[in-house]
């Protein structure tokens, strides 16, 4: 409201008069406008030259008319912010800034008003845009000396006679703007190139320690160790001041938080007590955050609303300049890791990098490389090797566990892979453990795994999905030899004399080509089909 008070007393006091317009010069007035104001030239990250004074300064030596119209024309430029409202702020900005300056430089001989101009503009703007806590005097002189360049040639225009060589005049200012450019931008270069160094320099060293990682795993220190490592390269080396990694446990369907850096002690037990399903995580794992094996969710807490952020190729001055790119609290940077199957089996969240800008398609790519190297490192590493076996292994029958099939049915689903599952139920186990005790049924459950592991094919998968059920999971093969694999077993059973039989229903994944784990529940119903056929029987 105050900016639009100052530019309509202002303009009020100038006593505007169009009677007196002149097309041609109203055409130039909107033309240097229109081009200086498009001229984008930073100063440095947040700074940008003032370059619309070029059709400012002539609409004021032709009259506070033209100034009007020169203000109207803002309003019309292509900037980085296109809401209407911040287009009319701007718009009153500079208004604001040129009719007051105007009010103050009138009533003088062409020289000095121009040169009052001028001043009283630079200064006034800076008041309007920096005020007195972001006044930098640097960037201010550099910019009032920009400014007073173009009084030379704006006086001659006053001094000049023929109207063609008036205009020709007035049109230099374009080029001591375009000058004006030319010498930021080599100086941008010298910037861009000092940057890339930096952050060539910041890659060998992250590089180096990573060779000291994997050296550390040849020599097998502790899996904590090297975890700790991999945090601290990325908090110290890479920047960013918080750094959590999490794997996942299938079995129990929970995140577990194994180490951090920059998080305060007593908020990081605080996570790591809380429980969270994996599920919690995946909602981000979507394609349209997804660069390689990095995923990063711009303002993740608005996951819901339209997804417009698309990361620059690579990070420079320019790109330090642009307010979209400035790291947001509720950003959200994941380096999902993988086994050697490329199953997910945790992730790494990044967060408040030392440049404080979201990361650019170059530095995602980067983060790729390393996740898979990180991935490697903790596929290897005791700790890793101790949660992926206990989150996969079957404690009693060393077969795989329920988490782990699911794990491979959600890799299986991924590849589009083609599988038969056979669900199986010892039939009457329960009169077994009630009539010699749970030792024994024990005791037959392992002996019963060891014979679906010697009667199976060297590619096929066998599951202890709980008590006395199990899964089998076989590629490439057809249904008539899923039924030949399944009497094997019936047959090497009979042989080892365990007195027992099962039930088995058998799916196919495309009876449910969209969701791989309801062929888990479609095997089942038709196991339960065939124990109330007679037991011992296959439904197909």
């Amino acid at each position: 409201m105050l900016l639009f008070l100052i530019t309509f007393f202002s303009f009020w006091h100038l006593n505007l008069d169009f009677s007196n317009i002149v097309f041609l010069d109203t055409l130039m007035v909107i033309l240097l406008t229109a081009i200086s104001d498009n001229i984008r030239v930073y100063l440095n990250k947040k700074n940008r030259l003032v370059s619309n004074t070029v059709g400012f300064i002539y609409a004021f030596i032709l009259g506070p008319e033209y100034l009007l119209i020169s203000s109207i024309i803002i309003l019309f430029s292509r900037t980085k912010h296109p809401e209407i409202g911040r287009k009319i702020y701007r718009t009153l900005i500079f208004s604001a800034s040129y009719s007051l300056a105007a009010v103050f430089s009138y009533g003088y001989n062409p020289l000095l008003s121009i040169f009052l101009f001028l001043t009283f503009s630079k200064i006034i703007n800076s008041i309007f845009v920096e005020g007195f806590k972001e006044f930098e005097l640097k960037i201010f002189l550099y910019e009032y000396f920009y400014f007073l360049s173009l009084l030379p040639l704006t006086y001659l225009y006053t001094l000049t006679i023929d109207f063609g060589f008036k205009y020709t005049i007035i049109s230099l200012n374009v080029l001591i703007l375009i000058l004006f450019y030319l010498m930021i931008k080599l100086e941008t270069d010298k910037s861009d190139e000092k940057l890339r160094n930096i952050r060539i320099g910041k890659l060998n060293r992250v590089i180096g320690t990573l060779s000291n990682i994997i050296r550390d795993l040849s020599l097998k220190v502790p899996g904590e160790k090297v975890l700790d490592h991999i945090a601290e390269i990325f908090n110290t080396s890479l920047g960013y001041e918080y750094v959590l990694i999490s794997l996942f446990d299938y079995r129990k369907n929970e995140v577990i938080r194994v180490t951090q850096r920059g998080i305060d002690q007593e908020k990081y037990e605080m996570i790591k007590n809380t429980f969270t399903p994996i599920s919690e995580v995946m909602k981000f794992i979507e394609e349209k955050y997804q660069y390689g094996d990095t995923f990063f969710i711009p303002n993740a807490d608005k996951i819901n609303e339209a997804y417009t952020f698309q990361p620059r190729d690579v990070v420079n001055v320019d790109y330090l300049s642009e307010n979209q790119n400035l790291w947001d609290p509720n950003d959200l940077l994941l380096l999902i890791l993988r086994d050697e199957r490329e199953n997910m089996v945790g992730y790494i969240s990044l967060d408040s990098p030392e440049s404080g800008l979201r990361p650019s398609k170059e530095e995602l790519d980067i983060l790729t490389v390393f996740a898979r190297l990180v991935s490697l490192a903790l596929e290897h590493s005791q700790k890793f090797l101790e949660i992926k076996d206990q989150s996969e292994r079957d404690i009693l029958t060393g077969l795989y566990n329920h988490s782990k099939l699911f794990s491979d049915l959600m890799s299986y689903e991924h590849n589009k892979d083609k599988i038969f599952l056979v669900f199986i139920d010892l039939d009457d186990f329960k009169n077994i453990n009630d009539r010699y005790g749970h030792k024994y049924g024990d005791e037959i459950l392992k002996r019963f795994s060891q014979i679906l592991l010697q009667s199976l094919r060297g590619n096929d998968k066998v599951y202890r999905y709980g008590g006395d059920e199990f899964v089998i999971i076989l590629e490439n093969i057809t249904k008539e030899n899923v039924v030949k694999v399944i009497n094997w077993i019936y047959d090497d059973l009979e042989k080892n004399n365990l007195g027992i039989t099962f039930s088995a229903g058998v799916s196919f994944t495309d009876e449910s080509p969209e969701n791989y784990k309801h062929i888990v529940e479609i095997a089942d119903e038709k196991m339960y089909q065939s124990k109330k056929s007679g037991k011992g029987q296959i439904i197909e």
